[in-house]
């Protein structure tokens, strides 16, 4: 068991698919022998997006903060994600999270490793 607080956490620009004005802190993965999934925190700054783009591992994300369109593969809102709510992205959808607010969106985000 240990803790890891998340200011110590290096912040990565995100630029996967286009994407604009994100960072990622990956705050447990395998190099902490976490042997099933990730956990991330990601920041969007306002007028900030990540790109369309799927992937094969779910997805479970949590808003701490903000707010922000999720988007689909037609470009469609799906819906406005706010504080508090919890979200699932299933394997292989495509998805786009978009800040349009003036404010930062932060969530969490964790994915499972995939044998």
């Amino acid at each position: 068991m240990f803790l890891r607080k998340s200011e110590n956490v290096k912040k990565e620009i995100v630029t996967k698919a286009s994407s604009t004005k994100t960072t990622i802190q990956w705050l447990i993965s395998k190099e902490d022998d976490s042997n099933n999934f990730a956990s991330r925190r990601f920041e969007i700054q306002a007028g900030g997006e990540v790109g369309l783009h799927q992937h094969p591992e779910e997805h479970h994300i949590y808003i701490l903060e903000g707010e922000a369109k999720f988007i689909n593969k037609e470009g469609e809102t799906e819906f406005i994600a706010v504080k508090d709510d919890a979200i699932l992205i299933p394997s292989n959808e495509f998805h786009r999270i978009k800040n349009e607010s003036n404010d930062l969106f932060i969530f969490l985000c964790v994915i499972p490793y995939l044998k």
